[in-house]
């Protein structure tokens, strides 16, 4: 495998956004899962399908949510049979759920009084029919596999929104890391990026800040009062339009030492093999095999024990891990992450696997390069950003 590189300060791409205000793209959507369902209905013999899992609720909703609901046995569930749809919610959310999440999608609407719960509301629409659930409910038929796979192809819609999702996560991520200073926390640093998804939309789902050389130490961190005094590496995952994306971006203050250095150089050698091999029909175990090899020639095999390196994702953060035991082929449409730590450093970002070959949804936006030759192709990750 020969494999170069060479650092570049790309311009920043025209941006790419998605009106969720216009129904008729959502209600398409929609209207195409709402025929997956009518298939799967037949092919298992059910008059129906319960929805209560929050990540199919936003799959079969177009990106819906049930914000503002501490409880989860009185979250919203969906209820579909082949040719209709309801929301199935307490009387003290159903008008707020219809104004904020899914007006004018095709939904009609079931309440069960706040007071009395969900409970029996659910055993009345089971009582009499063959029906089909995300989640082991009394005597219907569990289809929780079907669904899950199902969910991980996207649809036209969702990698559109997708774009939008990882390009504001990658602006988040590096407008924070082009303004922090030295003596700011790990703590504050996580805040700045909080605060700049939430304006946008965005729900942090996973944000990690290690200072300095803090992440050697945790592979899998999070934040602390630490401050940073040289190198900082934040890794963030998050929501938006029912999907999640996750991403990571290195800064140093003046060149990093030559430890910190060679490990983020082997996490982007490591990281850009995986991405080279994320097409469809191939296979997890082989892709890690080929990772583990580049481990062992940049002098860091033991890295590879330390902290998984990838997951399909997709409606939910982490719907498949890769691991050496995972020979199940990769598909086109579906979204994976790759997130390879080598000492301090990490080298994570978020891709569409397409039969033209991996796409970056959480690409940089205005960031250093490495540009990587694998073979004869060219891929970038993004590099420090010297400060």
């Amino acid at each position: 495998m020969s494999v170069t590189e060479q650092t570049r300060v790309p311009s920043p791409p025209s941006a790419i956004d998605i009106s969720m205000g216009t129904p008729m793209d959502r209600r398409t959507d929609i209207e195409s899962k709402q025929s997956r369902v009518a298939a799967l209905l037949q092919q298992i013999g059910c008059d129906g399908l319960l929805v209560l899992h929050p990540d199919n609720f936003a799959w079969l909703t177009g990106g819906g949510a049930a914000r503002g609901i501490l409880d989860p046995d009185t979250l919203p569930a969906l209820y579909f049979t082949p040719d209709a749809r309801w929301l199935i919610s307490s009387n003290a959310d159903s008008q707020r759920i219809f104004d904020e999440e899914i007006d004018g999608l095709g939904f009609q609407v079931k309440e069960w009084p706040w007071h009395l719960g969900r409970g029996q509301l659910l055993n009345d629409l089971c009582q009499g029919r063959n029906v089909a659930i995300d989640t082991p409910f009394g005597a219907c038929k569990d289809v929780s596999e079907q669904l899950q796979v199902s969910r991980r192809t996207l649809t036209d819609y969702e990698i559109a929104c997708y774009r939008t999702l990882g390009q504001t996560l990658a602006h988040a991520v590096e407008a924070t890391g082009r303004t922090l200073s030295i003596g700011e926390t790990e703590r504050e640093i996580a805040g700045q990026i909080s605060h700049r998804l939430l304006h946008r939309g965005v729900q942090p789902l996973n944000i990690s800040v290690t200072a300095d050389n803090r992440g050697r130490t945790y592979r899998q961190a999070s934040f602390t009062s630490t401050p940073v005094q040289q190198t900082c590496v934040m890794t963030v995952a998050a929501r938006k339009y029912g999907l999640c994306a996750r991403a990571s971006r290195l800064v140093s203050f003046g060149q990093p030492d030559a430890n910190f250095r060679r490990d983020h150089d082997a996490a982007c050698k490591i990281s850009a093999t995986y991405v080279a091999g994320s097409w469809p029909d191939s296979v997890p175990r082989q892709i890690l095999l080929t990772g583990q090899r580049i481990y062992q020639l940049t002098g860091v095999e033991h890295e590879f024990f330390l902290a998984p390196q990838g997951h399909l994702t997709g409606h939910a953060a982490v719907e498949l891990n890769m691991t050496l035991q995972n020979e199940e082929l990769l598909q086109a449409r579906e979204a994976i992450t790759w997130c390879v730590a080598v000492g301090a450093a990490v080298s994570c970002d978020t891709f569409l696997i397409s039969e033209e070959g991996p796409r970056a949804i959480t690409g940089a936006e205005n960031w250093p390069l490495k540009r990587i030759r694998i073979q004869g192709a060219e891929f970038v990750r993004p590099d420090a950003l010297i400060r």
